[in-house]
């Protein structure tokens, strides 16, 4: 199906890597970041949310997640439940990341209220200038 939306976003802050401890190279990483929402119900939304990345050798996978999108007379509550990423490379150097993502819409309210309890799937990617494109389909 085609995503019901697309969100450009920019990282606002990752925390300093924190060792896990059970080998090298494997981190925490603690990301919040903003987007900005087009198409469908949520066009127009801006978001904030944040991360937690299990990060072992540039491959990542969710521990946890969550967000709020808002525009006037609307609001929506999600929690990120699955994801992966992974580096993206060009003649031996790292170019960015792209990976996929699960989640479910928790709260949803006004002109979103039909998200509410429904689960989306998104994929998201690195673009230019630090920033990053998430394409979401409502499932």
């Amino acid at each position: 199906p085609a995503p019901a939306f697309r969100s450009t976003c920019q990282n606002l802050g990752v925390a300093a890597p924190e060792p896990v401890g059970d080998r090298e190279g494997r981190v925490l990483s603690v990301g919040s970041y903003s987007c900005v929402s087009q198409g469908g119900v949520l066009d127009g939304t801006v978001s904030s949310g944040m991360n937690i990345w299990d990060v072992d050798k540039g491959a990542g996978v969710l521990v946890t997640g969550n967000g709020v999108m808002r525009k006037p007379g609307m609001m929506v509550a999600f929690t990120v439940t699955e994801g992966s990423y992974a580096l993206t490379m060009a003649d031996g150097k790292v170019t960015g990341f792209a990976g996929s993502a699960k989640g479910v819409y928790k709260l949803a309210t006004g002109s979103a209220a039909s998200l509410s309890g429904k689960a989306y799937t998104a994929r998201f990617r690195s673009i230019d200038r630090g920033q990053f494109v998430i394409e979401t389909t409502v499932d």
